[in-house]
């Protein structure tokens, strides 16, 4: 008979604080205190807040100058290459996801948006996904808007939305395309999108990288003849972002497995076996 003696759960956690390796703790996308923010450029009357595992506020206090924004990303990286935490897509997979939106207080003057979607990075080079332009407070448009290598495209004409103030905003991705899917409803927590616009082959003209996702207030400005319509001037707009939900595909971890944790691996392999009593009995 062989009887063995292996590390007891209680000692291999103790192992684990004793080398600074903490046990991994579950998270997911849908949590927004696994989000980070991003300013660009950091602007007193912008300002974001986690209120809650599920939900983000957005505020702008104007004057704000036009191509300010602030937000949250899914990564704590600039990129998904170099995050340590966090979770993305992988650009090889189809994914669909959804969050909530509600315009909470509208007493600006001048147009902003609220965006939705996915890039690979956080410096807005190569994105893309869902814009809803609010003017005076006001849902204006729904639209698609994309950058690529700095470069904004914005599909015309825009969808007009007179009086929505709630809904929901979707982005879709498809591998094989290099489409990606812009969409909308009215309806807080629909299931499908109402509305949707594509940028076809969007992805294809970026460098093959993987996919944070993304969600934003922007003070921003039209100059395009015979419209000049400013960025916000004045008031306060405030914007709540709710119940991210991902509706196909599945997030990849951005938390990779450090080399010191492969070493303390084989050690704990090599003191497992030092520690097996083995007893025979004839």
């Amino acid at each position: 008979m062989i009887r063995q003696k292996f590390v007891k759960p209680q000692a291999f956690a103790a192992l684990l604080c004793l080398t600074g390796i903490a046990p991994a703790t579950a998270t997911t996308i849908s949590d927004f205190n696994n989000w980070n923010q991003f300013q660009h450029p950091a602007h007193v009357g912008m300002t974001g807040v986690v209120d809650s595992a599920s939900q983000i506020t957005l505020t702008a206090s104007g004057p704000v100058p036009a191509g300010t924004d602030i937000g949250y990303h899914s990564v704590d990286g600039i990129t998904t290459a170099n995050s340590t935490s966090g979770f993305y897509f992988s650009a090889t997979q189809d994914f669909s996801i959804a969050v909530d939106f509600s315009v909470a207080s509208a007493s600006s003057i001048g147009l902003a948006a609220i965006g939705f979607g996915v890039g690979e990075d956080d410096q807005g080079s190569n994105v893309a996904g869902a814009v809803l332009g609010i003017l005076n407070g006001t849902v204006r448009g729904f639209s698609a808007g994309a950058r690529t290598n700095g470069v904004t495209n914005i599909a015309l004409p825009p969808i007009f939305t007179p009086s929505l103030s709630s809904g929901r905003l979707f982005v879709s991705y498809e591998s094989i395309t290099g489409d990606i899917i812009a969409g909308l409803s009215g309806v807080v927590g629909s299931a499908a999108p109402t509305a949707t616009v594509t940028l076809s082959g969007q992805q294809n003209s970026w460098n093959d990288q993987d996919l944070l996702v993304s969600l934003f207030l922007r003070s921003d400005g039209i100059i395009f003849p015979p419209f000049n319509v400013p960025p916000l001037q004045a008031g306060t707009l405030t914007t709540v972002l709710s119940d991210f939900e991902v509706l196909a595909g599945t997030p990849v971890s951005a938390v990779p497995l450090p080399a010191a944790a492969w070493l303390f691996g084989a050690a704990l392999i090599g003191f497992a076996i030092l520690t097996r009593r083995s007893d025979y009995a004839g």
